[in-house]
């Protein structure tokens, strides 16, 4: 039997983040991965954007852990010499209608600490970026791209560089409370037998698997446990020259249509995602929405010739909303919200999650030290008191 002081579950760009931040704090940790390698899921899956800290509204952990992900993600891609650039973004009224919704965008930008913001009219749009139309957008330069492959492949290096472990192809199976700690049985995926091992901290931070772990310890108030809604994303590729220089965003509905245009530090663009809401994990791609995503990028990009979208990839975002409801907030669950001393449970952590990453690991390794949660707590926490 194996005793450590911290696991972490979940080998994505948080988890690593986490466990690097844990290991680098002096802190023994072992990080557990259902699957044969890091971030196979959410994390690689994702259009690899540093997002500035725009859209977010006051209060929420997206808007804290955003703006400063964003300097440390720059810092250390920079320090480690990891692909990344800073391209710019711009984000677009479409129409005359949509300037309210740009003009609050614009406000939580400045509010939350993004002061290269540019208000451009629809003019200055065109003679930056020729084909497009809009109406108005915020040119944010301080927003990228990066090669998050790379870059959880440095996270993982600094894991082991600092005594930490991470196991592959490690599925836990079971997890149970003991008077000191955790037993957690663990399943190895490439030959099926099974091993025990302990642990004082455990970092719920398994994305879409998060909630499913947590029903497994008994002793968690049910009512806690959020259900997460999969939104799958689709992913078009562009074929020939990328038509922007930089990052586009329109407005709603073309944002969730596949609308979005991003690049890849080679210089290829792609569209999406384009957004539907599923019951399980799928991954694969239905050339016939192309359609529907063309007609997304028309409305600013008119003049998009037929025939130049074909299907690339598919991502799943762990959402705690459903369809039609606005936005959710992270969710960082310690002992103040649960009661379970030892346990954290991060639910919900989707874009801007990658460029959150480090900013996240700060807040969870002064967790595992003892702090709460900077954030705000559940508001069924009596439901929790007094479990140990």
């Amino acid at each position: 039997m194996d005793r450590v002081s911290t696991i972490v579950i979940g080998a994505g760009a948080i988890g690593l983040a986490i466990a690097r931040g844990l290991a680098m704090a002096g802190r023994e940790v072992v990080v557990l991965e259902r699957n044969e390698s890091f971030g196979m899921e959410t994390s690689a899956r994702s259009n690899e954007v540093i997002h500035a800290s725009i859209f977010h509204p006051a209060g929420s952990p997206q808007r804290s852990l955003c703006r400063r992900g964003r300097d440390l993600v720059y810092s250390y891609c920079q320090e480690r010499g990891i692909g990344h650039r800073r391209t710019g973004k711009l984000v677009l009224a479409n129409t005359e209608s949509d300037r309210p919704g740009l003009e609050e965008f614009f406000r939580r930008g400045r509010d939350s600490g993004v002061d290269d913001l540019i208000w451009l009219e629809g003019s200055e749009v065109n003679k930056l970026e020729p084909a497009i139309r809009c109406h108005a957008a915020l040119s944010s330069p301080s927003s990228g791209i990066m090669d998050t492959h790379n870059l959880m492949l440095a996270y993982l290096g600094d894991v082991e560089s600092a005594g930490g472990a991470v196991a592959f192809n490690s599925e836990v199976v079971s997890i149970r409370m003991e008077d000191r700690g955790f037993h957690l049985s663990v399943r190895d995926n490439s030959s099926q037998p099974v091993s025990e091992i302990r642990c004082d901290h455990l970092i719920n931070a398994a994305g879409i698997w998060a909630p499913r772990l947590t029903r497994m310890i008994e002793a968690m108030p049910q009512i806690l446990i959020p259900k997460i809604r999969l939104a799958k994303g689709l992913f078009f590729k562009f074929q020939g020259k990328a038509p922007f220089s930089r990052l586009v965003v329109p407005s709603q509905p073309a944002w969730r249509s596949g609308g979005i245009f991003t690049l890849d530090l080679a210089g290829q663009g792609k569209f999406g995602p384009d957004e539907e809401w599923v019951d399980e994990v799928d991954y694969s791609i239905d050339e016939s929405r192309a359609a529907g995503v063309a007609r997304a990028i028309r409305s600013y990009f008119p003049d998009l010739p037929d025939g130049k979208l074909v299907g690339d990839y598919a991502g799943i975002r762990p959402r705690l909303n459903g369809p039609g409801e606005p936005p959710a907030n992270w969710k960082f669950q310690g002992t103040r919200e649960h009661g379970i001393e030892g346990l954290i449970n991060l639910f919900g952590i989707e874009s801007p999650g990658i460029t959150s990453s480090l900013a996240i690991a700060e807040v969870i390794v002064r967790m595992v030290d003892g702090e709460e949660s900077p954030f705000s707590a559940e508001p069924e926490t009596s439901a929790a008191a007094g479990i140990r």
